[in-house]
């Protein structure tokens, strides 16, 4: 499902990383008036629409994305692995999941869009273990896949292509979907358009 909220207004802003990279980084506020922030590091401006507008549920609701599903914030494995195979299309990922060739099914929720798609995913697995792809390491991945990992399955891990420090990420139990976006420094400076939120 869409995040069930009135959006009154949408700004997306191009951040550049320390790291060089783009992130495109979105901000929406409900008709109630709550802000809610996403992003992407990706070209999709929609992931990021997307993800601001469960963040501005979260918040107007006074729970943290997991708890809008009615789950609890715990500590979220993150494995590396190096299989590349994160399909991307929807018939064949349900004809592979409904053949049982998946031992582990991975998922960029990154590419897919929307939580929507993520969830609809996760609900086909059919008891095959879920790991949400973090394709570049970055830590706003990172946290925004523990959020989502929280709200998926209770075996729901992250994994990245990169061996990482961390071998576990507590879920943020704060209202939203959990991002410290004080990390990349260029944030504060973004100038939103639009009210107040």
């Amino acid at each position: 499902m869409a995040a069930p909220l009135a959006i009154a207004h949408t700004h997306v802003h191009s951040l550049r990383l320390a790291s060089g990279a783009e992130a495109l980084v979105a901000r929406v506020l409900a008709a109630g008036g709550t802000a809610g922030y996403g992003f992407t590091l990706n070209d999709d401006a929609g992931v990021a629409r997307d993800m601001a507008a469960w963040d501005a549920l979260a918040r107007s609701k006074g729970v943290s994305l997991c708890g809008l599903f009615g789950k609890s914030g715990q500590k979220i494995r993150i494995e590396k692995d190096e299989d590349p195979s994160v399909p991307a299309d929807w018939s064949a990922l349900r004809k592979a999941i409904l053949e049982k060739r998946y031992k582990l099914l991975r998922i960029d929720p990154f590419a897919w869009g929307s939580l929507e798609m993520v969830q609809t995913i996760a609900a086909s697995a059919q008891g095959v273990p879920i790991a949400l792809l973090a394709p570049n390491a970055h830590p706003w991945e990172l946290q925004y896949c523990a959020a989502l990992a929280a709200a998926l399955a209770n075996d729901t891990r992250i994994i990245s292509r990169k061996d990482l420090q961390e071998k576990e990420l507590q879920v943020n139990a704060a209202p939203g979907i959990g991002i410290d976006w004080s990390v990349e420094a260029g944030y504060s400076q973004i100038r939103w358009q639009g009210p107040p939120g």
